[in-house]
């Protein structure tokens, strides 16, 4: 009998995460297009990223988290049309809480409410 290994795709262990505040402890932020920009998380590594929205609107950061690769995304708010959109690109959209720390957020994933 054949076994077969589960691999996925790089993208499905990077979790982006709508923050305030870059450094040195990035706070999820509860303004979705307003944020700082995102965290990137690789679950695989371990190794994080920051990616600033520097036109703080919804379409721009919907643009990055796009361009970013990641196939996951904690917010703590999303419009409708956004998250349509991320969605349509097949990122898994969850919502979070602000009194919660990024990495909290990012363990418990599964866990977090669907967008």
């Amino acid at each position: 009998m054949a076994s077969y290994a589960c691999v996925l795709p790089s993208w499905a262990s990077r979790i982006a995460v709508t923050v305030m505040k870059s450094e040195p402890d990035p706070m999820l932020c509860p303004f979705f297009g307003k944020c700082d920009g995102i965290w990137i998380v690789d679950t695989d590594t371990g190794a994080t990223e920051f990616r600033a929205n520097l036109e703080r609107t919804p379409d721009a950061l919907c643009d990055l988290i796009v361009s970013a690769g990641s196939g996951r995304l904690i917010c703590s708010f999303i419009g409708e049309a956004e998250k349509r959109r991320l969605s349509a690109t097949g990122i898994d959209v969850r919502l979070g809480s602000c009194a919660s720390a990024i990495l909290e957020l990012v363990a418990s994933f599964h866990q977090l409410a669907a967008a």
